[in-house]
């Protein structure tokens, strides 16, 4: 009886590691998974966009910093087509400080200033990103734009600051994210500026497509 329990057990164990693993190969081959919006201040397009982009990015990597140049010009040549909700996935193992860093800019986009202090941090990469103690570059950041710098040193330790970025992260592991910058175009998997670039070739079609 005590066999029979434990191949039981055994069984059950290696069912739920097979569904698990299964679920999460489902949501990297069809790009399902919950899809929340981002806070208003990382949204941009109007709210009636037929293109719906979602952007996984991590402040200290090149590539998404080549990505956020394309994105912008994306949103200036479609500006009435697509909607752009922008995703923290802070690869904090290889990249020490991409964490605090999403939380600063959070912090600067609750003063107003998202966008300009996120284009400081990825102009400016090599000067924060691999920094052996925390990088004083942040703070900097803030006084360049003129920032309440109290409320901005505050709001960066502040729970509900910490726990959107997590739930970002969260939902980037559910849809299989595991490199930056990963995009989905109306649900469909684009990884880096090249196969976004490929995807929005597309666009002036989809957009016809979509009307009909």
């Amino acid at each position: 009886m005590k066999v029979r329990k434990i191949l039981r057990k055994l069984l059950m164990a290696a069912m739920l590691v097979f569904l698990s693993t299964l679920g999460t190969l489902l949501c990297r081959q069809f790009s399902i998974g919950p899809q929340r919006p981002s806070p208003a201040f990382r949204t941009f397009g109007p709210a009636n966009a037929r293109i719906r982009i979602y952007e996984f990015t991590d402040f200290a990597c090149p590539a998404c910093r080549t990505a956020n140049a394309h994105m912008k010009d994306l949103l200036r040549v479609y500006k009435d087509s697509v909607r752009l909700n922008f995703k923290h996935y802070p690869l904090s193992t290889v990249h020490p400080w991409s964490f605090d860093a999403a939380a600063s800019a959070d912090c600067a986009g609750r003063q107003g200033k998202f966008t300009e202090y996120a284009d400081l941090l990825f102009e400016n990469q090599q000067n924060w990103a691999f920094a052996k103690e925390q990088p004083k570059e942040f703070l900097e950041y803030a006084k360049k734009l003129k920032l309440d710098l109290s409320a901005f040193e505050k709001c960066a330790d502040e729970e509900t600051t910490l726990r959107q970025i997590k739930l970002d992260i969260a939902e980037g592991d559910i849809k299989g994210v595991n490199s930056t910058p990963t995009f989905f175009v109306n649900g469909k998997r684009a990884v880096g500026a090249g196969q976004l670039l490929d995807l929005a070739k597309r666009f002036d079609n989809l957009l016809k497509e979509l009307k009909n």
